[in-house]
């Protein structure tokens, strides 16, 4: 009988929730850099420019600025925020940094669905393509097994290397204790009957 482990799914949102946010704010900060910031900007210098051209009475500058502002389709209220070119800048800035994030933490998510890692009673395989008999394990390696629940199966095929990665973390736990115990008891030099069949028998579930 096949042990398989999917992608946990406790660990599949956390990328997925992460590379939303990050693109989140991505188009905010994008957004106030190349429209509300360069607007506030010209908002801004269009009612310094009506105050430089009527020194010394503010009601006359409000009524000019209101007149203006009303024409343009602004807001007739006296600007409160003096938005300068460092400021868009930044929202720019902070836009570019987040978007390489919110990506790669988006890529993960979609290509982590679907994930899984599987052993039956004669191979160790993955839903990448990966596979290798009991025979062609050269070994593994445990030392995060106890810790963080990450061993890494060491095989070769064809002549080339490769590796299988176990993690307690990112795929489902009690599967993947399963999958490790069965890889430990078949492996070359366990003792074990690599023939046999793989049931609850044969892996104890912990």
């Amino acid at each position: 009988m096949a042990v398989r482990a999917k992608i946990s799914k406790g660990y599949i949102w956390r990328p997925g929730v992460i590379g939303a946010m990050m693109l989140g704010f991505c188009g905010w900060f994008l957004y106030d850099g190349t429209v509300a910031y360069p607007l506030q900007q010209k908002i801004w210098n269009a009612y310094n420019q009506v105050v430089q051209d009527n020194p010394g009475d503010p009601i006359e500058q409000a009524r000019l600025w209101a007149e203006h502002a009303a024409a343009q389709g602004w807001p007739t209220g006296t600007p409160k925020k003096k938005v300068e070119d460092k400021d868009i800048l930044t929202q720019k800035v902070i836009a570019g940094i987040t978007a390489p994030i919110g990506l790669y933490f988006m890529a993960t998510f979609l290509m982590a669905r679907g994930r899984w890692v599987e052993a039956d009673e004669r191979a160790v395989s993955t839903s990448s393509g990966q596979r290798t008999d009991y025979a062609s394990i050269k070994s593994v390696d445990t030392s995060r097994w106890q810790r963080k629940g990450i061993a890494v199966v060491h095989y070769e095929s064809d002549g080339q290397g490769g590796r299988i990665i176990l993690d307690d973390w990112k795929f489902e736990r009690e599967p993947t204790k399963r999958i490790f115990e069965a890889i430990e008891e078949r492996m070359p030099g366990s003792g074990a009957d690599n023939d046999g069949e793989l049931g609850d028998e044969d892996v104890p579930s912990s």
